[in-house]
């Protein structure tokens, strides 16, 4: 009898330990559903994926996960101060946050550009305000674009909204716009995959450069500081500069 006790006990303290070094898991949310940030969901392939994978190597105590919400979702899980986790890959600046004080942020993680993408046959070039004046662009609804806000406003620019980047190229394809915005990543990948090369133009001057980071609710600060840690250190960034070197990401 005090054998079986002893050996349940064994039992129930190995288990505890197997429990006690599971690691914890925490979400990284992101809406990018767009090649090379998210190539495949189901075979969890892409640029989110490595970083995320990146970030597990550094910290073998925690399991990051990459979840895919919608933007509506994100900042309303945001307002209303519920969202667990952070967002992966976004900007102060598409969050209402230029002074940095509404959400803790990472140190930027790369830097992007969103290009001028136009048909061969009729090539875009943006030099100021006035190359906008009676064109019709294509965006992704419910994106912001800076540099055409104004144009818009005056109603100097038409827009067309699609439901994603990769569309957008397709509506330049059959001329059907002037030019769209399109991150120059998606651009490089479709163009790659579906020899548009010799298709589509991007001008000289892009529509904007900015860089992309981790955005933590000030709820959140305490399971993420380890995170912001690992982000800002010489050794996480080296590797991640060897990342994305491969994607066309802008310097």
């Amino acid at each position: 009898m005090l054998l079986k006790i002893l050996l349940l006990c064994g039992v129930v303290l190995t288990s505890l330990k197997v429990m006690g070094a599971q690691p914890e898991r925490l979400n990284l949310y992101t809406y990018h559903d767009k090649p090379p940030y998210i190539e495949s969901l189901t075979a969890k392939k892409g640029l989110y994926f490595d970083i995320v994978n990146l970030l597990n190597e550094f910290q073998p105590n925690i399991k990051y996960e990459l979840v895919l919400l919608t933007k509506e979702q994100i900042r309303q899980a945001l307002d209303r101060d519920r969202l667990e986790g952070a967002v992966l890959g976004v900007n102060p600046a598409w969050f209402g946050d230029i002074e940095l004080q509404k959400f803790i942020w990472s140190d930027p993680l790369f830097y992007d550009t969103d290009e001028f993408v136009s048909s061969i046959k009729t090539p875009f070039e943006y030099h100021d305000q006035t190359s906008l004046h009676g064109k019709k662009y294509g965006g992704v609804e419910g994106y912001f674009y800076p540099k055409l806000a104004e144009a818009e406003r005056r109603e100097k620019l038409t827009r067309v909204n699609a439901k994603s980047e990769k569309q957008l190229l397709e509506l330049i394809l059959q001329q059907q716009l002037d030019f769209a915005v399109v991150s120059r990543p998606t651009f490089f990948y479709f163009a790659k995959k579906n020899g548009w090369w010799t298709s589509l133009s991007l001008s000289h001057q892009a529509h904007q450069k900015y860089y992309r980071a981790l955005l933590v609710p000030k709820s959140q600060k305490q399971k993420f500081t380890q995170l912001l840690n690992t982000t800002g250190s010489i050794g996480f960034k080296k590797y991640m500069k060897e990342l994305v070197s491969s994607y066309h990401i802008a310097d």
